[in-house]
């Protein structure tokens, strides 16, 4: 990644700062993979049919959308609470805490594109990018729909950043994400 897009990333990273997660999209078939709904809730084109979501997701998505394709753990002030490779209860359970807390602060570690959010709460989600050219087992590790601008991070130090082309109204999730919302 050349400079410029290396501070483009920086920026919309950055743009998360001060936004609070209103909604957290994990559990069931997709696993230890999960969505964070942040910052305002914006009307999506195509409410989503999944009756497993409450009908304000269904309606809307954040302004900000994070989507966690690879490992990942969620501290505590004092301890570890759950991570990818936990048991899909406890995960649910305790990412659920995110609701309601605003991202305080945010750190990019390069080449891979490590990606830790501190938020407001104490609680902080470190999300280690592990896959890795070769035969990873997806292709991608994190992704991170914005108002103008999508991230998609992955494998290893790929990182692609494309203007948001969600049609009109759309929110910020595009279709891979609601894909990920089955």
């Amino acid at each position: 990644m050349n400079e410029n897009g290396y501070r483009e990333l920086e920026r919309l990273v950055g743009a998360l700062k001060g936004l609070r997660c209103w909604y957290v999209s994990c559990g069931g078939a997709a696993g230890p993979t999960f969505q964070l709904a942040l910052g305002e809730k914006v009307s999506r084109h195509a409410p989503l049919k999944n009756a497993a979501h409450s009908e304000e997701y269904r309606r809307f998505e954040g302004e900000a959308s994070l989507l966690v394709w690879c490992s990942w753990r969620l501290d505590g002030p004092d301890r570890p609470l759950t991570s990818s490779d936990d048991a899909p209860q406890q995960i649910v359970q305790e990412l659920s805490r995110l609701v309601g807390a605003a991202v305080a602060s945010v750190c990019l570690a390069p080449p891979g594109w490590d990606l830790t959010l501190a938020f407001s709460t104490g609680l902080v989600l470190r999300i280690f990018c592990d896959h890795v050219p070769g035969e990873p087992s997806f292709d991608g590790n994190w992704e991170l729909w914005g108002r103008d601008a999508t991230a998609f991070v992955g494998p290893g130090a790929h990182c692609a950043l494309q203007p948001r082309t969600a049609p009109e109204g759309a929110g910020a999730g595009g279709d891979r994400a609601a894909a990920a919302q089955l």
